[in-house]
């Protein structure tokens, strides 16, 4: 009786590789987005997310420790926060972007006036 009942919301193995790898392609497809398609960038930050959700999946597979799930939780709560900031950030207009870029006439005035 005095045995804690199990969490069937805590993670497994497989749930903190699969939360850890989408926290860390969000970073590559922001990036893909917001620079202008740079895919060589973009191959590198999805290769490094891809990376730490290995190391995290191998962690939890090894240890079973159920306090690895709640970190990766956590980790996605505040990296949620921060990467919609981001694109808010990103996604607002800057004041460049809004001034119109001056037209000038393909022909001087005074050589228009001679033909």
């Amino acid at each position: 009786m005095s045995q804690e009942p199990e969490d069937f919301n805590a993670f497994t193995h497989w749930d903190c590789f699969g939360a850890t790898l989408m926290l860390g392609l969000t970073p590559a497809i922001m990036n893909f987005v917001f620079n202008d398609k740079d895919l060589v960038s973009t191959v590198l930050l999805a290769g490094i997310g891809l990376v730490v959700a290995l190391v995290v999946w191998l962690l939890a597979f090894v240890t079973r420790w159920s306090i690895i799930g709640k970190l990766v939780n956590m980790a996605g709560l505040v990296l949620t926060m921060i990467y919609i900031g981001v694109a808010v950030y990103c996604w607002w207009p800057s004041d460049e972007a809004e001034a119109a870029p001056e037209e000038k006439p393909a022909m001087p005035a005074d050589a228009a006036a001679e033909v």
